[in-house]
């Protein structure tokens, strides 16, 4: 639209700074003017300088930005650099100079270079910092200095009389966050990721300070995570442990031995690899930069890492140890390139290392897929130039499925022993309690191992006679019961505790009832506030009936 109606631009201002306008004037005669396109001066000048003066304007800001795409690259020689990388792929910039830079970047160079400078422009919000004030007595507004605003910005209480908002940063307000500064103090990957993660199709970005903590945090369990894996690649001749060589990493992983959760975390790296390249393709950046965070936290810090320790420090199946370490290193190298364009910095740093730790290692026939991506990928000089993951194999949605069963079962275990106030370290049993449930039951017996180290779980006792089971606490997961039985000196607390829970259940439900049996609530509320008034309910009144059944067990 804008490139296709065009208007005049006054192309010249008075500045102290920029682009001196080429053109000069005859003393004598100003009407006589030379406009000179070469470098130097006009000869005419060089001959009688000082019958000529200079234009004192400069050109518009946005004239000489619009030059950006091809004079940053060496223009107006024909550089390789030129060659290479004119025109570029994509241009990311701010909503608010669509006009200003991005329209006339494409009319100099469709004037200069024949050919627009880029094919796409990704546009995103702008950044708006939270300026806090408090007004004065005539009615105007103080901003706070900085260093109050600081403190403020990390949760600090704002005291009464003091007002915040989020606004354009500005000086005088003391809503600017310098990049300097956060880099100086949460590193460089942890503000690329928080800025990259605030990127969302919004037009206005409020960039909460906390972000780039919570990112700091993010690289310093990436750090030590692979410092953790390094350290029990190592050998351990106190608990006759071998190291992972060379040679076992090029024999490959054993496909046939892989458990449960082994086929689980690496369908979840394929979903997650497929999930980050489309992100990427949809120019999605927020959710790329959360990705792969989240994947490497929640599913192979929380989960995987902690499921190989029994492995890794030799207290179960040795002969599986040396798969388990195969699969946390590639795991973790995949997991380092999906994050690289977002954390350069650490990333490249963990990809030397590993470098660096196996070098030189080759490819063999009958290596599965995922030691050949890792063998290829780690012969590129860095990992700036290695190749972005892909995903390697079919993922496995019934490894994922009986996996996520696992995992609420774990859940549901936790929240009983914290409802309980067991102490973390002591170690229970645990009752399931079935019917018909002959594939689920398999699949907890199958994976004994996952539950009972995760769980704080000593012995796991399956039964279908409910009756005979000691006092305890219950939770249902799909169509199975899990009860930890009752120590004796919680039974009174936790008797107290669930009359509390179940006074406040039968009051609020009394209150829903009233209100779903009131025609004019029923006539005049919304459908959706109706039916969500219900759902709520019916969810209380279950909770009462799983009280009322502990309490029953425990008299």
């Amino acid at each position: 639209h804008w490139i296709e109606n065009l208007r005049d631009w006054c192309i010249s201002r008075q500045l102290w700074w920029g682009h001196q306008i080429p053109i000069w004037y005859r003393k004598d005669d100003p009407d006589v003017m030379i406009c000179y396109d070469k470098e130097g001066l006009p000869p005419e000048v060089e001959k009688e300088p000082n019958k000529w003066i200079q234009d004192e304007d400069v050109l518009d800001t946005w004239f000489s930005s619009a030059l950006w795409p091809f004079s940053s690259l060496g223009w107006p020689k024909n550089t390789d650099d030129l060659k290479t990388f004119y025109p570029t792929s994509i241009l990311i910039t701010g909503h608010d100079i669509l006009f200003f830079w991005v329209a006339r970047m494409i009319m100099m160079g469709e004037y200069v270079m024949k050919d627009v400078p880029f094919h796409e422009t990704f546009i995103h919000g702008l950044i708006y910092g939270k300026s806090y004030f408090k007004k004065d007595e005539d009615g105007s507004i103080t901003y706070l200095p900085y260093e109050d605003k600081l403190k403020y910005d990390l949760g600090e209480k704002i005291p009464k009389g003091i007002s915040s908002k989020w606004e354009k940063m500005s000086k005088s307000k003391g809503n600017v966050i310098d990049p300097l500064e956060i880099i100086e103090e949460y590193g460089t990957d942890a503000m690329r990721i928080a800025l990259t993660s605030s990127a969302t199709y919004a037009r206005q970005i409020d960039l909460d300070r906390r972000k780039f903590d919570e990112f700091k945090n993010f690289a310093n369990k990436l750090w030590n995570a692979t410092r953790f894996i390094f350290q029990n690649l190592e050998k351990n001749e106190e608990k006759n442990l071998s190291a992972l060589t060379k040679d076992s990493i090029e024999k490959g992983i054993d496909l046939e031995t892989l458990s449960l959760e082994d086929k689980w975390i690496l369908s979840r790296l394929n979903q997650t690899i497929k999930s980050e390249i489309d992100h990427l393709d949809n120019k999605h950046f927020d959710k790329a930069a959360i990705l792969p965070y989240q994947f490497f936290w929640d599913d192979f810090c929380a989960y995987y890492l902690e499921m190989t320790k029994p492995y890794l420090f030799g207290r179960s199946k040795k002969e599986l140890r040396e798969n388990k370490q195969k699969i946390l290193l590639f795991v973790l190298f995949s997991s380092i390139r999906l994050m690289h364009p977002i954390a350069p910095f650490i990333t490249e740093e963990i990809f030397s290392i590993i470098k660096e730790k196996y070098p030189n290692l080759k490819p063999i026939e009958n290596q599965d897929l995922y030691t050949k991506d890792f063998i290829e990928t780690l012969s590129k000089k860095a990992c700036i130039v290695s190749t972005y993951p892909k995903p390697i194999s079919k993922i496995d949605e019934k490894a994922i499925e009986d996996f996520e069963f696992l995992k609420e079962a774990l859940h549901l275990i936790r929240n009983i022993r914290s409802e309980m106030n067991i102490p973390l370290g002591q170690k229970t049993d645990l009752f399931v309690i079935f019917e018909k449930e002959k594939n689920l039951i398999d699949l907890l017996k199958e994976n004994e191992h996952i539950l009972t180290p995760l769980a704080k779980v000593e012995n796991i006792n399956y039964t279908s006679k409910e009756k005979d089971l000691p006092n305890g606490s219950i939770a249902i997961c799909k169509s199975l019961k899990f009860l930890i039985p009752l120590p004796k000196d919680l039974i009174e607390k936790e008797i107290k505790r669930l009359e509390k829970e179940k006074i406040k259940l039968e009051a609020k439900i009394e209150s829903s009832n009233k209100r779903l049996s009131n025609k004019t609530f029923l006539e005049k509320a919304p459908k959706d506030v109706v039916d969500s008034l219900k759902k709520s309910n019916d969810l209380d009144q279950n909770k009462l009936k799983e009280i009322d059944q502990k309490l029953k067990s425990y008299s």
